[in-house]
């Protein structure tokens, strides 16, 4: 019997359409709700790294901003001799409309230099979101090789994956399980090094839902309280409200609010009209972008 996934211990980054979702440790396996998604599409199913032969070991991770999150590893295996550690690594990711960007940097305390092999192990199943919702694991897609990384493609989908170039990254393609980029960093004593990639979707097909116009859909109050804790809540909270903005492609001006990542990330009457009836007190631009959209779909025969 397959079970909807559940979400309570996973990590999440949103920046509508797109959305990644991963462990704690900031891992991406194949497996529940896991994954980078854009629009109803699953364009990346696994984002595992390991250092050496083993995954490195998170101490602490969270939310950094809007759509932002940060992870920080040990990597026990490859420091020196003696109890405490002396190798740690710090992952952030950003997810942008369609694009999921990572920073991976890998710093030393040792007093020599570290020579370390770095491999990140991908897969892309471009599984639609309602097989993800009902527990069905897709199988991973072929991927070729490209100057600058690696793509998938399939149906139409378009998937491609950009490597920075730095520490000469070398993409192997002989794993079923799906791609591996590999890297041998080398951290000079005390110091720090860097790579990063991008997985990007360069066309979606029958995708409904779209990034909004830049900029904000209310205003930003002033608050001033007794208790400091109350304007960074009220910022946070219209931050994470930002995240959730979309719009479709024929009315890209009309911006609504998705209903929630992950499942309904996109229109929903009751919960698109609701959270902007709410935000009437900052302004009816959002209101009136919902109605429009919803007023676009109305039925006009009897089903």
């Amino acid at each position: 019997m397959r079970l909807q996934p559940l979400l309570h211990d996973l990590l999440v980054a949103v920046m509508a359409p797109t959305q990644a979702w991963s462990g704690r440790d900031g891992q991406l396996r194949s497996e529940g709700a896991q994954g980078v998604f854009h629009a109803d599409t699953r364009v990346l199913s696994r984002a595992v790294l390991t250092v050496g032969q083993d995954e490195p070991e998170a101490v602490a991770g969270g939310p950094t901003g809007p759509g932002s999150v940060e992870v920080i590893s040990l990597v026990r295996g490859v420091d020196g001799p003696g109890a405490d550690p002396t190798a740690r690594m710090c992952r952030r990711r950003t997810v942008t409309a369609g694009a999921v960007e990572e920073s991976v940097e890998l710093s030393s305390a040792m007093t020599e230099a570290l020579t370390v092999p770095l491999a990140l192990h991908l897969a892309c199943d471009l599984a639609r979101m309602d097989h993800v919702k009902a527990g069905d694991a897709g199988r991973p897609l072929p991927a070729v090789a490209s100057r600058d990384g690696l793509r998938w493609a399939a149906g139409g989908e378009v998937v491609v994956v950009t490597l920075d170039g730095a520490h000469d990254p070398q993409v192997d393609l002989a794993d079923p399980a799906g791609p591996v980029v590999r890297w041998t960093l080398t951290v000079p004593p005390r110091a720090t090094v860097r790579v990063t990639w991008r997985v990007a979707v360069e066309r979606s097909v029958d995708a409904v839902v779209d990034a909004p116009p830049p900029g904000r859909s209310w205003s930003v109050p002033d608050v001033t309280s007794d208790d400091r804790r109350l304007p960074g809540l009220l910022h946070r909270a219209l931050d994470d409200l930002h995240t959730l903005r979309m719009s479709t492609p024929e009315a890209p001006d009309d911006v609504f609010l998705a209903a929630g990542a992950p499942w309904f990330f996109t229109l929903f009457g009751r919960d698109s009209l609701w959270a902007a009836r709410m935000l009437l007190p900052l302004g009816t631009d959002l209101a009136g972008g919902t109605l429009r959209t919803l007023a676009r779909r109305q039925g006009t025969v009897v089903d």
